[in-house]
Order: structure tokens, then C-alpha cells, then sequence
């Protein structure tokens, strides 16, 4: 069991570490500032993911809307890039066509020409009738001719229901998608849980059968850590068979949450400045350990639970 651990835990590390810096190298090819926000810009392929995708039907173009990129480009119908424009950095800004006019904006609107991209001015967005309309609505019912969008494509509905690809990024840009890059790092982080939680098991396993507890205090720690780990995973199972009947015991993570934050600030403290044998030791660590890990565990069962309350 200690060389499976040996094996899993550099592993773990590696990955947990590849998922941050996926993801962060990412946001950094993204983030753009564009002081020539005037000028015309060639096609961007930063790997970005789309923020929103705006159609003007009467000019026959779309806008496909890159947020830490801070740039619109623009296509024919048929997926023919036109131009693209980029505004100096602004953060979680919105993208709105008006009047014949693509409006980017966050404080200040940068404000272009929706048929060829020339920059008309700039205005403090509370000086406009903007929208601000970020939310984007999904649906699996598509309508002939219409466009829709996910993180790296646009499509158009065909006839028979199916989309075509009229705007595609490159592939590699899935790399750093926010999606693989966290799953990566959650299964590293996973992985380094379960090897420490191994280490501890194994230590626990050697001294449970001829530990006796003579330290109180070490006793009433190591029976709170048990009947908490056991609350836990009672939580854990009854949220996942309630949810497919109802939602309301997803709420019961907040008071664990609380009680988990509250005891270990004390209990944690106290463990560390017990005196007592190093068998005590072990146990104490072992079900301090597991009761972590239950909530953990707990915390994943919301996610899973609001999934299926839908």
C-alpha cells in the first residue's frame, strides 16, 4: 500500500500543478489590452473562449465575442471572417449590437460600425440605453437558419435538426479550457487527498488494535472526528436519494459547513498541543483526516444532488 502511495501522490501533485498552470497560462494568453482599439484588427486566435454570440440579420453578420480578449470577430453567415476590433483591457464586459452600432463596454463603450468595424467614439456606458445582457440561454430544440454557440464553435441549424460548424477555433485551445484545465486539477487534488488519507490509514492500521487511549482530552477529540465523519456520510447518502424527490436537504451542506469551519479552528488547535503517545497520535490523525475527507465528500454530493433535482 506505501509503494502505491509513493507512486500516486507525486502523480497527484503533478496533475493538480498541470491544471493550474493550464489554466492560468491560459488566461494569460487570453487577457488582452489593445491601445489601436481605432484600427481594424486581423482575426484573433487567442484561446479565448466565446463569451456571446450576436447575429445582425439584416447585414448578414456575426459577432462572435471574446471577454478577457477584449475583441469581437466578425463573419459572413457563411463563417468568411471580416474584421475584428479590441478595446483596451476591460474586465467581464458586455457585447451589444444597437442601431446599427457594436457596442463593447465596462465603465467606458467603445462603439463601432456594425457593417465595417469603424470606430465611431467613445461614451461612459450610463449614457446609453444598454441592455446588459450577459446571460446565455441553452437550449436542444434548434430552429432552421438560427445560429448558436458553444465555448469554441458556431453553428448553424440545418433542415434536419443537426448543426453545422460555420466558425471553428483551433483545437489546441481546448487545452486551456476552464473545464479540462479545473478536471485536471480537481483529480490531482482528489489524488493527493486520497494518498495522504492512505498514509494515515496505513499508520492507523498498525496501532488500532493496541492503542489504549489514557489522554481524555485525546479520546473526546478522536469521538468527535468519528461521529462527524459518520454525519457526514449520512448527509452525503440521504442528499443524493432525497434530490431525486426533492431539493430541500441541499441546504443542510450551510450549517455543516459552519460546524466543519467552527470545530476544526478549535479542535485542530487543541489536537496539536495534546500531549499524549504517538499510537493516540496516529488514531487522532486517522479520523481527523477522514473527517475532512467526508466533507468533502458531502460538498460533492450538493453538486451531484442539484444535477439531479434539476
Amino acid at each position: 500500500m506505501r509503494r502505491f502511495t509513493r507512486i500516486l501522490f507525486p502523480i497527484s501533485v503533478t496533475l493538480f500543478l498541470c491544471g493550474i498552470s493550464l489554466g492560468l497560462l491560459g488566461r494569460a494568453f487570453c487577457t488582452r489590452s489593445n491601445d489601436d482599439y481605432t484600427s481594424i484588427q486581423p482575426e484573433s486566435l487567442v484561446p479565448d473562449t466565446i463569451e456571446t454570440v450576436l447575429h445582425d440579420e439584416d447585414l448578414k453578420q456575426l459577432y462572435v465575442c471574446y471577454n478577457d480578449a477584449n475583441c469581437v470577430n466578425v463573419y459572413t453567415e457563411e463563417g468568411k471572417f471580416l474584421w475584428c476590433v479590441a478595446t483596451p483591457y476591460m474586465r467581464n464586459s458586455y457585447f451589444e449590437l444597437q442601431d446599427d452600432k457594436l457596442i463593447i463596454y465596462d465603465g467606458d463603450a467603445y462603439i463601432y460600425d456594425a457593417k465595417s468595424g469603424s470606430f465611431l467614439g467613445i461614451k461612459n456606458e450610463e449614457d446609453l440605453n444598454l441592455s446588459y445582457d450577459w446571460e446565455n440561454e441553452y437550449t436542444d430544440q434548434f430552429v432552421e437558419g438560427d445560429c448558436y454557440f458553444d465555448s469554441f464553435q458556431v453553428y448553424k441549424a440545418q433542415a434536419d435538426g443537426t448543426l453545422e460548424v460555420i466558425v471553428s477555433r483551433p483545437w489546441w485551445h481546448h487545452i486551456f479550457s476552464f473545464a479540462l484545465c479545473w478536471s485536471i486539477g480537481f483529480v490531482g487534488a482528489i489524488g493527493i487527498g486520497f494518498s495522504i488519507f492512505l498514509e494515515k490509514k496505513n499508520d492507523y492500521n498498525a496501532v488500532k488494535k493496541k492503542v489504549v487511549f489514557e489522554n481524555h482530552k485525546a479520546k473526546i477529540i478522536k469521538n468527535y472526528f468519528k461521529a462527524t465523519t459518520i454525519v457526514h456520510a449520512v448527509y452525503t447518502a440521504l442528499n443524493i436519494i432525497c434530490a431525486f424527490f426533492t431539493d430541500w436537504l441541499i441546504i443542510g451542506i450551510i450549517p455543516l459547513a459552519l460546524h466543519m469551519i467552527i470545530s476544526s479552528v478549535i479542535l485542530w488547535n487543541m489536537k496539536d498541543r495534546l500531549s499524549c503517545k504517538s499510537e493516540e497520535k496516529q488514531v487522532i490523525d486517522f479520523w481527523g483526516t477522514t473527517e475532512l475527507g467526508s466533507f468533502v465528500i458531502a460538498f460533492l454530493s450538493v453538486i451531484i444532488a442539484s444535477s439531479i433535482a434539476g
